[in-house]
């Protein structure tokens, strides 16, 4: 089991009719999944692994108001997650990580109807980072 907390800047945009509209968000991302680690042999430091889980996407509006359409509010959209990796085991409880993980979530609107698309997006999240097993 793996829990993760992820932030990131973006930008959605938006066409509606012949107007263009940009939100540029802050984004938390709070997911839970299921690891299946893929260990080749005993002793071996490199560990690869998959993970398949869901949790929650957090669109928080910044206040850059220059080309940005204003109003938004802050959203919370539902997520599936999806990615692999491996570690690289630097003693029996820390780990250096190379990961990938897909996102997959319905668009957000930010309390405006004129934006519901009711459409699916997926988001690609490369990362680098250090694991520690409990």
């Amino acid at each position: 089991m793996e829990a993760a907390y992820g932030y990131d800047k973006n930008t959605q945009k938006y066409l509606v009719g012949t107007q263009a509209f940009r939100i540029q968000t802050n984004i938390h991302q709070a997911t839970g999944a299921f690891v299946l680690n893929m260990t080749p042999r005993m002793h071996d430091k490199l560990n690869p692994y998959l993970l398949l889980g869901g949790g929650a996407l957090i669109f928080v509006p910044t206040n850059l108001q220059a080309n940005f359409i204003s109003g938004a509010v802050h959203q919370t959209k539902g997520v599936f997650v999806y990615g692999g990796g491996v570690n690289y085991e630097l003693s029996r409880k820390l780990a250096f990580r190379l990961e990938y993980r897909g996102l997959i979530y319905g668009t957000p609107a930010f309390g405006f109807g004129a934006l519901v698309t009711n459409a699916v997006t997926h988001t690609a999240v490369p990362s680098i980072g250090i694991s520690y097993k409990f």
